[in-house]
């Protein structure tokens, strides 16, 4: 029997390199799936990888076998814990799909939130700038929190800029938490308490809606 022949080819990478991001995260770039119009694709930033992962006196964030992509690891598992755990309950976070080699390294894989027009959805930074907080956009982040809490969502990091208003698969318009959700740290105490997770993500809601109002001018 040849193996070789009975082998299946390897699937071709992605190629991303001489695309645009549609956008550029502190530590990721975000791409267009080229072959999935509702999907994109997010790869770690060459120059955050170096500074961050690899800079010399940075070596205990060496010590994780996922190296720099332990925030794919991340927020695939609290996507997967937040299916397991409260399947009836709609989470307002990014439909992640899994991971993709791409010719930039390996891709993080989530279904596309859009606007009425079917472009990008515009972060939670962008409405309160164009708006302020109107009743409608008050409505929209009382539901979005209740989310979080109702299907037992762990938040890492929360700001105005990993939140986007907008549409997918599943529906919308609605706050969708793009990135930032998984348990971060070493002793998962937000794992094992939901009592402890509700205190850390209302705690990071209010932090959060304190900095919008002061980071984001609103336009009069």
């Amino acid at each position: 029997m040849n193996d070789a022949a009975d082998a299946s080819p390897t699937a071709p990478a992605l190629a991303l390199a001489a695309a645009t991001p549609l956008a550029v995260g502190h530590l990721r770039h975000v791409f267009q799936h080229p072959e999935h119009e509702d999907e994109l694709v997010k790869v770690m930033r060459a120059d955050a990888v170096a500074s961050r992962w690899n800079a010399r006196r940075r070596w205990h964030k060496r010590l994780p076998r996922t190296r720099h992509y332990i925030g794919y690891l991340r927020e695939l598992k609290e996507y997967i814990g937040a299916r397991a755990r409260a399947p009836e309950i709609d989470a307002p976070i990014a439909h992640m799909l899994g991971v993709v080699e791409t010719d930039l390294g390996l891709g993080l894989v989530s279904e596309k939130v859009v606007d009425s027009n079917g472009t990008l959805a515009p972060t939670l930074a962008v409405v309160y700038g164009k708006q302020g907080f109107t009743p409608e956009l008050e409505t929209a982040l009382a539901t979005f929190l209740k989310g979080l809490l109702d299907a037992n969502v762990i938040v890492g990091d929360m700001h105005a800029w990993n939140i986007v208003y907008g549409s997918d698969s599943r529906g919308g318009p609605r706050l969708v938490m793009i990135d930032g959700f998984g348990e971060k740290h070493a002793i998962p105490v937000s794992s094992m308490s939901r009592a402890v997770n509700r205190y850390r993500t209302r705690r990071l809601y209010k932090r959060m809606l304190a900095q919008l109002e002061q980071l984001v001018p609103v336009e009069r």
